[in-house]
């Protein structure tokens, strides 16, 4: 028998919740039927709590300050010199497709105009020379609205552009979430998964191919077709975890978000004077219905890329599932990601198949998504670069998991040990000026919803001295984080003391 075909499927800001909860208010055949025969990872924790320094972790298996790409905006690109997914597999005999999102170069954000869509082939060339033999590039909704990457360049020639680019960026209303204007299979996530199943027939039984499917959804915005909203019982909503007055603790970084007064997460966009606070509970509702219909949506196209993959390959294949990061979904009245670091963005869903399983088993150590870069070489035979950060999952489980998680990404950095969490949180007013950091720390077993910062009380400083040690003695993490090279103060750092690089083309 051949090698066996890998499938790698990912979603974008997916709170672990919208997978595992055992009362969720719709039905997800693909995920539930994958869940059912798969290792199911209950504590796994996403290297980054943005999109790029996510991915490029997946692609490397090197946290985001080893890679070096640190940031969705600054910073570096993913370098070409280092193994990577699409190198190692395609060496070791696979044929290598990425269809979706592949996030792994800064967004020019500065260039961006909401009146018209710019050129984006040189993205699409760099990604490639990465090893991707065949790539069907829609790199995020956000993206798609702003350049001309293959779904937007395939979507201006069938005029199925024009309105969505209206409603969502050049007439975009603050506080209002616009319906999606076209049939369900013009969406970001129904071209995704179609140019998926249309590659499979391409596929023959004989050929071990890595195949990596990357929709852009559930991330914002919550564009989702109306198609969708009938398949949810909003009666039985997933809880939104708040609580009255948590926002009067100065000592919170997000309270700017809340209150609009500074750096938020990508809520404050949308919100009335850019204070979250002013989303009453229809907004929630609505924002969370949407949120629930795109996952619907990309479960409809999984369920059918699973299907056919196994039509063609059998029990010689292998699944993973996961999502780069999470999303806080309302909780603590806030939604997005940006500036968050709290458990409902770190903590992602984590779905393993290996060929012929056949019933779920579920798996209870904590992980990282460093972890997945060399699982997937593993499966493909692969040999396994040196000094690397991740370990096959199987290794750490056997190793009785991650006792210490770390999470980073430019401005702000978590480390878990146990039960207890530190949180760093910069907030940097102009160039090169001090940069003010929030510290917060929570005790996950007592407050698993971290409302409480107890890093100031007097009962936890043993727990905040052995946390910060653990930043302390991690080699350039903090200065990857919060400074430049010649050690002044600044939020953003690309490795060579400069606040801001693309060096990917």
């Amino acid at each position: 028998m051949s090698k066996p075909s890998i499938l790698f499927i990912t979603t974008d800001e997916q709170h672990l919740d919208t997978v595992y909860s055992s009362r969720l208010p719709y039905a997800l055949p693909g995920l539930q039927g994958l869940m059912g025969r798969s290792d199911v990872y209950e504590n796994a924790y996403s290297a980054s709590p943005v999109c790029l320094p996510a991915r490029c972790t997946w692609m490397t298996g090197l946290e985001p300050h080893r890679n070096g790409c640190i940031s969705n905006n600054f910073g570096a690109s993913l370098p070409r010199e280092l193994p990577n997914l699409f190198t190692c597999l395609g060496q070791s005999g696979y044929k290598t497709s990425l269809h979706g999102k592949c996030h792994f170069a800064p967004c020019p954000y500065p260039a961006v105009r909401p009146y018209l869509l710019q050129e984006y082939n040189a993205f699409k060339l760099y990604y490639q020379s990465l090893g991707i033999e065949h790539l069907d590039l829609q790199d995020d909704k956000n993206i798609s609205l702003w350049f001309y990457d293959d779904y937007s360049s395939e979507m201006e020639r069938k005029g199925t552009l024009k309105e969505y680019h209206r409603r969502f960026v050049k007439e975009k209303v603050r506080g209002e979430i616009p319906d999606y204007p076209y049939d369900k299979e013009c969406h970001p996530d129904s071209w995704t998964g179609q140019k998926a199943l249309d590659y499979l027939d391409t596929c023959r039984p004989e050929d071990p191919h890595f195949m990596w499917v990357s929709f852009s959804g559930p991330h914002y915005p919550m564009d989702a077709p109306s198609d969708y909203n009938d398949r949810i019982d909003m009666d039985h909503d997933l809880p939104r975890r708040w609580r009255e007055g948590e926002w009067d603790d100065e000592t919170k970084h997000n309270r700017m978000g809340y209150f609009g007064t500074g750096p938020c997460t990508e809520g404050g966009g949308n919100a009335i004077d850019g204070a979250q606070k002013n989303f009453d509970a229809a907004y929630w509702r609505r924002w969370r219905m949407k949120y629930y219909a795109n996952i619907i949506q990309i479960d409809e196209y999984i369920d059918q890329i699973i299907r056919k993959a196994e039509g063609i390959w059998g029990d010689n294949l292998q699944i993973i599932f996961t999502a780069d990061h999470g999303d806080m979904m309302g909780n603590h009245s806030l939604w997005g990601k940006n500036s968050a670091i709290y458990n409902d963005v770190l903590r992602v869903p984590l779905i393993v198949h290996h060929p012929g399983q056949k019933e779920r088993k579920n798996v209870p150590e904590r992980v990282s998504s460093k972890d997945v870069f060399p699982t997937l070489l593993r499966m493909g035979d692969a040999p396994l670069p040196e000094n690397i950060d991740g370990k096959p999952l199987e290794q750490v489980v056997q190793e009785g998991g991650r006792d210490v998680v770390i999470s980073s990404c430019e401005g702000r950095v978590a480390v878990i040990k146990g039960h207890m969490k530190l949180v760093y949180n910069g907030v940097g007013f102009e160039m090169h000026e001090k940069v003010k950091i929030y510290r917060e720390m929570y005790d996950l077993e007592r407050d698993p919803w971290e409302f409480e910062n107890v890093y100031g009380d007097p009962g936890y400083q043993q727990d905040r001295k052995t946390l910060e040690k653990i930043l302390l003695d991690e080699p350039n993490l903090l200065r990857t984080v919060f400074y430049t090279d010649d050690d002044r103060p600044y939020w953003f750092n690309d490795g060579h003391g400069s606040g801001y690089a693309f060096n990917g083309l």
